[in-house]
């Protein structure tokens, strides 16, 4: 008995350690503490005997309640590792044979679906250079209000690095307004280059598109429109995304250079990089 005990609390306090770690990776920096209190006072609970299972689902449905009530990003993707993490240790440590051998399973051609797509989207990241293309078009990302968040900062300044290696190109900034944003995606990349000095005449905007296939379907009407011909085109977007977006670009027609934009925070872009996973697979799929 003594035994099952020790046991049982070993299991509920590594997984209430990974619930506490689902819960820093999974909200943003500003809400950290939040998680370290949260750990801190649950943590004593194991203390008494026969708790630790109902504490641990408790927890367990909790805290993935909590962060499916804020805007999906790559936080809360990077959360799904230590959260799956203790739902698993949960299941094997209290599950019977044939349920836990079930779940292995599951969990095995889980972590294979999400690995396979890594190889082209690693590759392609990895291999992505300078380009002379005449059009960059920039891919946006998430803005506060009117305030552009890091990646699209990250974005629009390697945008800018291409049209000072180039003199003759044009940027095509692309993105529409979404939940939260108070102007359109190319809007505040538009102000953000102009403030750092880039000419008017060099920028064109793409400010209805809500997906990557639109920003490139989008961006090629614009090019098309302002009398140009987009055959060979730059994109610049987070490292992760490129091997998407060139596939895409190809489907229209574009042959286009990768141009990764600098990283964000680590935890950020883990989180990233596992849902660009899901992504490629719904390209691969359903094409788009």
């Amino acid at each position: 008995m003594k035994k099952a005990f020790t046991k049982e609390r070993v299991c509920g306090t590594l997984s209430l350690l990974l619930l506490g770690l689902a819960l820093w990776f999974g909200l943003p920096p500003s809400h950290h503490l939040a998680a370290a209190v949260t750990a801190a006072l649950i943590l004593p609970l194991l203390l008494r005997p026969g708790w630790a299972f109902w504490l641990v689902l408790l927890a367990l449905t909790g805290v993935g309640g909590f962060l499916l009530t804020f805007r999906a990003s790559g936080y809360h993707y990077a959360a799904l590792l230590p959260l799956c993490g203790a739902g698993l240790m949960l299941v094997f440590r209290f599950g019977r044979r044939g349920m836990t051998r079930w779940i292995g399973g599951i969990a095995g051609a889980m972590v294979c679906l999400v690995l396979i797509p890594e190889v082209p989207i690693l590759r392609t990241a990895l291999a992505s250079k300078q380009s002379d293309a005449p059009y960059v078009i920039v891919l946006g990302a998430a803005v506060y209000g009117q305030t552009p968040s890091l990646s699209l900062r990250h974005r629009a300044d390697r945008g800018m690095a291409h049209l000072e290696q180039n003199p003759g190109a044009v940027a095509v900034l692309s993105g529409g307004q979404g939940e939260g944003e108070d102007i359109s995606e190319a809007e505040c990349m538009a102000r953000y280059l102009r403030d750092k000095g880039v000419p008017a005449r060099r920028i064109l905007l793409e400010d209805r598109s809500t997906s990557t296939w639109e920003n490139l379907s989008f961006s090629k009407a614009v090019i098309e429109d302002s009398g140009g011909t987009p055959g060979h085109v730059a994109i610049v977007s987070s490292a992760y995304h490129l091997y998407r977006a060139k596939r895409m670009a190809a489907s229209l027609g574009m042959a286009a250079d990768g141009l990764p934009s600098a990283d964000g925070y680590p935890v950020y872009m883990t989180g990233m990089y596992l849902r660009e996973a899901l992504a490629v697979w719904k390209l691969w799929i359903l094409g788009e």
